[in-house]
């Protein structure tokens, strides 16, 4: 896949009042996604196998319409490095994770490229980098904009990358763990226009802030796999998450899962969504914290 840079992002385009809906599966089948069927992802080299209850396609024939993702709450735990990588990890272990996030129109679902998409997430244990001064089990002090002041600068398991011809931005990471009070999730923004500079995204607007979840089943036998099963800290499901239940907000989110191809290591777990966004649209501006590095 060839990023694109955009000093600009994609053009701007008309927004229509009215969006028809379809499903997540229908969407990923017109991009050729992840299929119809029962998505299955197999951890851990336990053997074991995960399967994510299949949903029904969209309306038969033609390109389907889509809807926009929902916004959720960045979280305490975001800073603006914006590094531009595809393999998030660094020294952090876990469940390999190959991790495609579709950027499309809302309107129309037509991909969007040279759009940034920046992600972080929390480790195994539930600790996010840059605040490995606080505990999973311990909620961090928040400043007047619900921002954690960090406590280091380490950067692992946050990165961004640019959308493709096709809109895909993938990334390689590890499947997150849980930390007290949520359930297993991913953090993203999609940033329109910007410009590269030293290694890192800058400029632009934020235009989507959403967060991503996995399946029920899944974090259920993730939880009894190492270094997960070294987590003492309560499983928070996703029934019981407030963000996952606000609405069909987490559902909407929800991440595909299968398997994924050589030469990913055995246990690797593809994962993907469709967001669907305005490219135009810039959320209200919400206070972050100063960088650290």
């Amino acid at each position: 896949m060839v990023e694109q840079d955009s000093e600009n992002g994609p053009p701007r385009q008309s927004r229509e009042s009215t969006r028809a809906t379809t499903t997540r599966r229908g969407i990923l089948a017109a991009f050729g996604g992840l299929g119809l069927g029962t998505a299955a992802a197999a951890l851990g080299g336990s053997g074991s196998v995960v399967t994510a209850d299949a949903e029904s396609a969209g309306p038969a024939g033609g390109v389907p319409s889509c809807v926009l993702a929902p916004e959720q709450m960045e979280g305490p735990y975001y800073l603006d490095y914006r590094i531009l990588r595809e393999d998030i990890t660094e020294d952090r272990r876990g469940a390999g994770l190959l991790l495609d996030v579709v950027v499309v129109d809302a309107v129309d679902c037509s991909p969007l490229p040279g759009i940034a998409v920046d992600v972080w997430h929390c480790d195994a244990l539930g600790v996010y980098s840059s605040y490995t001064g606080y505990g999973n089990d311990e909620p961090p002090p928040l400043d007047e904009d619900g921002h954690a002041p960090p406590t280091d600068d380490t950067t692992w398991l946050r990165g961004v990358r640019l959308t493709d011809s096709e809109g895909v931005a993938s990334f390689r990471s590890i499947v997150p763990g849980w930390y007290r009070g949520r359930t297993v999730h991913i953090h993203v923004k999609t940033i329109t226009g910007g410009h590269r500079s030293d290694g890192v995204w800058e400029g632009g607007h934020t235009s989507h802030t959403g967060q991503l979840y996995f399946p029920e089943s899944f974090n259920s036998h993730l939880a009894r796999l190492w270094p997960y099963s070294g987590n003492t800290v309560p499983r928070t499901t996703n029934e019981q998450d407030l963000l996952y239940n606000s609405g069909d907000e987490g559902p909407m989110t929800l991440l595909d899962l299968e398997p994924a191809p050589p030469p990913f290591p055995p246990g690797t777990t593809r994962a993907r969504v469709v967001l669907g966004i305005d490219p135009t649209a810039t959320p209200p501006p919400e206070g972050m914290p100063e960088r650290t590095r």
